[in-house]
């Protein structure tokens, strides 16, 4: 899928623009689930990627390594009014491909029950409901997904 006037580039977790937009992201998870929803830290070796329309920062995903093989996908956010482009399609495949690069064969992710868009996404992409991992074993708001790539 091509969308003119898109720009994807890599960035670490201490980039502004994936500071400014995971900030929204977890203000935006706040309203929805309440303050009270741990936030889970980022690992340090966490690489984004950073989407830029027009040369506007409006969307993010990241991938931290988990094991050999095993890499999940973090914080991925668009921006309220850069929705409904397919931009969050554009994420994804970008991260799925960054994770092959580096020679993952597995990816995983969660997401909240009250996320509906993300959940269509993740299943149309091919994800599919696996147990919860740690640490959202016990977090009745969270479904995890995996996926072989």
């Amino acid at each position: 899928m091509v969308i003119e006037g898109v720009e994807l580039r890599t960035a670490p977790p201490t980039d502004r623009d994936v500071l400014a937009l995971t900030t929204a992201q977890q203000a935006e998870l706040a309203a929805m689930y309440g303050e009270d929803q741990p936030l889970v830290a980022l690992h340090p070796d966490i690489t984004f990627t950073l989407l830029a329309l027009d040369g506007t920062p409006v969307g993010c995903v990241g991938l931290q390594p988990v094991a050999p093989g095993l890499g999940e996908i973090k914080r991925m956010y668009v921006a309220p009014s850069a929705r409904g482009w397919g931009l969050s399609r554009l994420l994804l495949e970008a991260v799925e491909n960054h994770a092959r690069s580096i020679g993952l064969t597995n990816l995983r992710l969660e997401t909240g029950t009250q996320q509906v868009e993300a959940i269509v996404l993740y299943t149309n992409h091919g994800y599919r409901p696996t147990p919860p991992y740690p640490p959202f074993e016990n977090e009745v708001v969270s479904l995890c997904f995996a996926k072989q790539l």
